[in-house]
Formats: structure tokens, sequence, C-alpha cells
């Protein structure tokens, strides 16, 4: 698929945030789908399904004008930031040592 090479490009299928959006409904995905081979084992980045959220967010401030929308996307935009920054918290295909709700929940906190 064009979004798996597209994801490629940004360092992987873990980093690939999706939002599908029409002009009234939307829906927000990670790229990679629900990764099935590795669900329930606590491996999975939690970057492209938290910022596919991000995106559903922001899109809803957009369409509905409601800044408290807009402000959470900025929220959850710079947590991401600092997070990946401090590289304290990052998942193995980050080049970190933390599992999925290790990562979530740094991510959580920063917000």
């Amino acid at each position: 698929m064009i979004t798996d090479e597209g994801a490629g490009l940004v360092g992987g299928l873990g980093l690939a945030p999706g939002l599908c959006a029409g002009e009234r409904q939307a829906m927000a995905q990670a790229t990679h789908g629900s990764a099935p081979d590795i669900a329930g084992r606590n491996i999975a980045n939690p970057y492209a399904m938290i910022m596919s959220g991000k995106m559903l967010i922001e899109w809803l401030g957009r369409k509905r004008n409601e800044p408290k929308a807009t402000q959470a996307a900025k929220l959850i935009d710079a947590a991401m930031d600092r997070v990946i920054a401090e590289a304290r918290n990052l998942t193995a295909d980050l080049g970190g040592k933390a599992g999925t709700v290790e990562m979530g929940t740094a991510i959580a906190s920063a917000v």
C-alpha cells in the first residue's frame, strides 16, 4: 500500500498516524492497523495511535470551531514532543527500552 511506503519515509509504521476526513465525518486510525502479531505483548509504539487521535481532535476543533479541542490537540502534540526529546520512555523501535504502557503513561503524564 502507498501508506506503508509513506510510513517508511518517516521511520516506520509505528510513526504513521492517519486521519480519513470528509466534509462531515472523520475517522482516525494508525496506519499500521491493529498489529495483531504484537497485540498484548507491550511492545507496540503508541505514537501512531495517539497522534491519530490528536489529528481527530484537531479536525473536530476546526470543523466545530471549538477552541478547547484545538488546545487539547496542541497539548498532546507538545507532550509527544517532550517525551521523544527526553528519550527516557521510548519503545524499542525508537531506541528505548520502554513498553507500550510506559511510553503511553509518559505521554499522558506530559499532557
